[in-house]
């Protein structure tokens, strides 16, 4: 899916520094119901998180919800929803292949490791960037796709999926709102657990 260019010679790899393997394949979504029913109901993948970012790596996209679902044996499937991008308006390459495929290592140590390995290689590279779950950098292959190594901040848990189904039901909510934004999806959350908690007497 990351394959160089043919005019792209090979970078020689740092013996020092390793990956564990692909974390997670990541894509873009207009319809984050449909996406959620398909992929819960129909594949039997659980939600497992949903991450909500204000801000992208660079300022080349409006805010957005990364939300994942658990392809067993430690693989997730990740999928994008842009506040503020139409759909016709959206590159190509965000409709119809992969947006990002994610790497894991265990440390901080070794993802700054990557970082400098990678600025050394005359590589553009970001900061770290830290999320909820993850700390993660990101860089584009020869073809545009964008490449993240990440590392977990902490272990997902139940906690985290009730969160995770909570973020995806408001965002289903105010998607087709005619002006989506990360503020309407927490106030909407924030109405769908105020609900929750006094529909469960507490």
């Amino acid at each position: 899916m990351a394959t160089a260019s043919p005019s792209t010679r090979p970078r020689p790899c740092a013996p020092a520094l390793r990956v564990s393997g692909v974390d997670h394949l990541a894509y873009v979504t207009w319809k984050p119901r449909a996406t959620v029913e398909f992929y819960t109901q129909a594949l039997g993948m659980p939600l497992v998180h949903a991450i909500t970012a204000n801000g992208w790596v660079t300022e080349d996209y409006p805010d957005f919800v990364h939300f994942f679902f658990d392809a067993g044996a430690g693989n997730r499937i990740a999928f994008f929803y842009y506040f503020g991008l139409p759909e016709e308006s959206a590159p190509s390459d965000l409709m119809h292949r992969s947006r990002h495929v994610a790497f894991h290592v265990d440390s901080a140590q070794e993802l700054h490791a990557w970082r400098a390995w990678l600025k050394a290689s005359g590589i553009r590279v970001t900061r770290p960037l830290a999320h909820e779950l993850i700390e993660s950098i990101y860089f584009d292959d020869p073809n545009g796709i964008q490449l993240e190594i990440t590392r977990p901040l902490r272990a997902m848990s139940d906690i985290d999926a009730r969160d995770a189904e909570l973020t995806v039901r408001a965002l289903a909510d105010v998607a087709e709102t005619p002006q989506p934004s990360v503020e309407s999806l927490w106030r909407r959350k924030a109405e769908l657990i105020r609900r929750g908690t006094e529909g469960a007497g507490l």
